[in-house]
């Protein structure tokens, strides 16, 4: 496969990632903080389509490359609410394409992120930063991403902030992977050409 199947590849893990680390929030009230971290730091890369600089290889999007994996086959086994995760791809997939029509949108959020590489926040303060990016942002959006989950974890402390900071990482992504080429339909119709490229990625690390 070529290095642009590569990329794009990646940008879409990167996507399920998102996905997939909102439903655990969702549905368990936690989860891979490691990977939510590395995550959320990527909107802060600004004025890049490269993926090594954006996500620095395959390694710390190994938990979005599996959710993609288990998503696109028939046996999903290890991977809990498999369709859950694809709605949110999906629903993060439209809401960045309402995102990239939307100028206003798109000048609000420039300078949240253009402050904040200016002044990088301390990790206490990065989640609710971000998420004040989202809110502003993407709330002005008429497409809204829905998530449902447990309503415990919803409305417990700092978790409203922690989706919405995951969510802004995954539009990103989203953003990326549309510039490389990505399409809605090729979840479908590539669907094993991107499998292909996740085994050749898996053997490289």
């Amino acid at each position: 496969m070529s290095n642009l199947h590569r990329d794009k590849t990646l940008a879409l893990a990167a996507v399920f990632q998102a996905a997939g680390l909102v439903n655990s929030l969702a549905r368990k009230g936690r989860c891979d903080e490691t990977a939510e971290q590395f995550l959320i730091r990527t909107s802060l890369v600004l004025d890049s389509d490269d993926v090594s600089t954006i996500y620095q290889g395959p390694e710390p999007l190994k938990p979005g490359i599996n959710w993609l994996q288990a998503c696109l086959t028939d046996n999903a086994q290890g991977v809990e609410s498999p369709s859950d995760i694809v709605r949110l791809v999906l629903a993060i997939l439209q809401a960045e394409k309402h995102f990239r029509q939307h100028g206003e949108a798109q000048h609000i959020l420039r300078g949240h992120l253009d402050r904040m590489a200016a002044n990088p926040p301390e990790d206490s303060e990065l989640t609710e930063q971000l998420a004040k990016a989202y809110v502003e942002s993407l709330g002005i959006l008429r497409f809204r991403v829905q998530i449902h989950g447990d309503a415990r974890h919803l409305q417990s402390a700092g978790t409203p902030e922690r989706i919405r900071a995951i969510l802004l990482s995954g539009i990103r992504a989203a953003w990326l992977w549309q510039r490389l080429g990505g399409r809605r339909w090729h979840l479908l119709i590539t669907r094993g050409q991107i499998l292909e490229e996740i085994s050749a990625i898996n053997k490289s690390v």
